[in-house]
C-alpha cells in the first residue's frame, strides 16, 4: 500500500510540472547539440500507467509538424525516429496523449538543436543603432541624478553586516527607478563589483517584485558586491497583493502587447532607460571598483539585460537566461519568433521600430563577457532564436549552453531530469558567475 501511495504521488508530481507520467523521451545526445551529418536518435521509455495509445510528434523550429503518428507501445523502451542531421533546424519531439498539448501533463517532449552556429536572427542591426540610444539617454540625463534613500525593510534574511537601501531616482517621463540596494557596510571603497538583477514578464507574480532579501544574497556573491533588485515598471516596492493586481487589471494591463505607434510610447523604451539610470546611480557609490558591472536576468530580465549591455558600455558581463524580445522577427527566417508573441507576429510590419529594442540587436553593440541559456522546449523564447543572438554577439568572450528538457520556466521542467538540469546548467551558470565576481 505504502508503495502505491508513493508511485502516485510521483506521478501526480511529474504531472503538476506539465509532462506526461506515462511516458518520456530521451535522444542521443545529452547536451541537444547536433551538427549536420550526425545521426539523431529519439527513443521512448513507456511505463506500465501509459495510455494504451499514445501520440509521437515531430516539429521544426516551433512551427511546422513534420510527423504527427499514433503509436501502440508496450512497456519498455522503443525507438521513435532516427535521421541523418541537416541543419540549421530546430527539432521538438513529443509523446503522450493524442489529445496532448504543449505545457500540460499530457505530453512529454525532449528537443534538439542542429548547426546552432548557423542561424541568423530576423533583424539586422539598425546603422544607427547606438546614436539612437546615445540620444535617448543623453535626453534622460537632463535631468539631475536626485536618488530618495531610505533603509529598506526587514525581510527573512539577516542583515547583520550589510546595509539595505530602497531607492527612488526620479525619471524625465515615467516611472521613476524603484529598488532595493545592498552591500557590506564595512566594505572599503573601491573595492565592489556591481550586480544588476533584471526581473521576468508581469506584474503582480512574486518573480516580478523586488526583494531586500534577493539583494542580500547577491551582495554575498564572490568576496562581496554591491547589489541591486530593480523592478521593470518603476512601480512601488513592498506594496499589499491589492497594489499590484491594480496595477496589472489597469496602468499596466497587456504592456507587452500594446499598440505600436513610435518610439515615444513604447513602452519597453523607459524599462531600458530605468536601468541606466540606475546604474548611474550605482556608479557613484565610493565601494564600486570603477571596473565591473555584471546584469543577469531571465526572460524579461534576459531582455533588459541584453538591453543595458548594448546601450552602455560601463557593463561588464551579461548572463542572458532564455531572454525574451531576443529575435522577435525569428518567423522572417522560417522559424518561431521570440516573446512578446504579439510582436513576434508582427515584425515584419514594425521593423522601423522594433529593432531598436530588440536583444538580437543590441547585443551587436557590447564587448562584455556573455553567458546565453537556451531551453530546447521553450516556445516562449525558443532556442533557435537565442542562438540567432548568440552567433551575431561581437563579444570575445561569450558561452551559450542548451538543455534539451528545459522549458521557459523551470518550474514546468520535467522533475525526470531536474537533477540533470542543475547539474549540467545551474553548477554551469553559478560557476561563471564566480570566476567573474571573485
Amino acid at each position: 500500500m505504502k508503495i502505491r501511495t508513493l508511485i502516485i504521488a510521483l506521478l501526480f508530481s511529474i504531472a503538476a510540472y506539465g509532462q506526461y507520467p506515462g511516458a518520456y523521451l530521451e535522444i542521443n545526445s545529452t547536451t541537444g547539440i547536433y551538427a549536420s551529418g550526425d545521426t539523431i536518435k529519439v527513443w521512448a521509455t513507456v511505463l506500465p500507467e501509459a495510455d494504451k495509445e499514445l501520440e509521437f510528434v515531430v516539429e521544426n523550429n516551433m512551427i511546422t509538424t513534420t510527423c504527427k503518428k499514433l503509436v501502440n507501445l508496450n512497456e519498455g523502451r522503443h525507438l521513435m525516429y532516427t535521421d541523418i542531421c541537416k541543419g540549421p533546424v530546430h527539432y521538438v519531439f513529443k509523446i503522450g496523449k493524442p489529445e496532448g498539448k504543449q505545457g500540460t501533463p499530457t505530453t512529454s517532449v525532449v528537443g534538439a538543436i542542429v548547426d546552432y552556429k548557423e542561424f541568423c536572427p530576423g533583424y539586422k542591426a539598425p546603422k544607427d543603432l547606438r546614436k539612437f540610444w546615445d540620444r535617448e539617454v543623453e535626453q534622460m540625463r537632463s535631468m539631475p541624478l536626485e536618488a530618495r534613500v531610505k533603509p529598506a525593510p526587514q525581510e527573512r534574511m539577516d542583515q547583520t553586516g550589510m546595509t539595505c537601501l530602497d531607492i527612488e531616482i526620479p525619471m524625465p517621463e515615467g516611472n521613476p527607478v524603484r529598488a532595493y540596494i545592498s552591500y557590506p557596510t564595512e566594505a572599503r571603497e573601491e573595492s565592489l563589483p556591481i550586480i544588476i538583477y533584471a526581473h521576468g514578464a508581469g506584474v503582480k507574480g512574486k518573480w516580478c517584485k523586488s526583494s531586500v532579501d534577493k539583494t542580500i544574497t547577491d551582495a554575498r556573491r564572490g568576496n562581496g558586491a554591491i547589489a541591486i533588485d530593480i523592478n521593470a515598471h518603476g512601480m512601488l516596492n513592498g506594496q499589499p497583493q491589492e497594489y499590484y493586481d491594480d496595477l496589472e487589471a489597469g496602468e499596466l494591463y497587456k504592456y507587452s502587447s500594446r499598440e505600436i505607434t513610435g518610439h515615444k510610447d513604447f513602452y519597453f523604451r523607459l524599462m531600458y532607460l530605468r536601468l541606466v539610470r540606475a546604474l548611474d546611480y550605482l556608479t557613484t557609490l565610493p565601494q564600486w571598483d570603477g571596473k565591473r558591472v555584471l546584469i543577469y536576468g531571465s526572460s524579461q530580465g534576459g531582455a533588459q539585460t541584453a538591453a543595458l549591455a548594448g546601450i552602455d558600455s560601463r557593463v561588464t558581463a551579461a548572463m542572458l537566461e532564455v531572454p525574451a524580445f531576443t529575435d522577435v522577427a525569428g518567423r522572417l527566417c522560417g522559424r518561431r519568433g521570440s516573446w512578446p508573441g504579439a510582436y513576434s507576429s508582427k515584425a515584419k510590419e514594425h521593423s522601423d521600430i522594433l529593432p531598436y529594442y530588440d536583444g538580437s540587436c543590441l547585443i551587436t553593440l557590447t564587448k562584455a563577457k556573455l553567458f546565453f541559456e537556451a531551453g530546447l522546449v521553450d516556445y516562449t523564447c525558443p532556442p533557435g532564436c537565442v542562438s540567432a543572438a548568440y552567433n551575431v554577439a561581437t563579444s570575445e568572450d561569450k558561452t551559450i549552453i542548451f538543455f534539451p528538457y528545459r522549458p521557459h520556466t523551470t518550474s514546468k521542467l520535467d522533475k525526470r531530469f531536474a537533477e540533470r538540469w542543475k547539474n549540467e546548467v545551474k553548477v554551469e551558470k553559478e560557476k561563471w558567475l564566480n570566476d567573474y565576481l571573485f
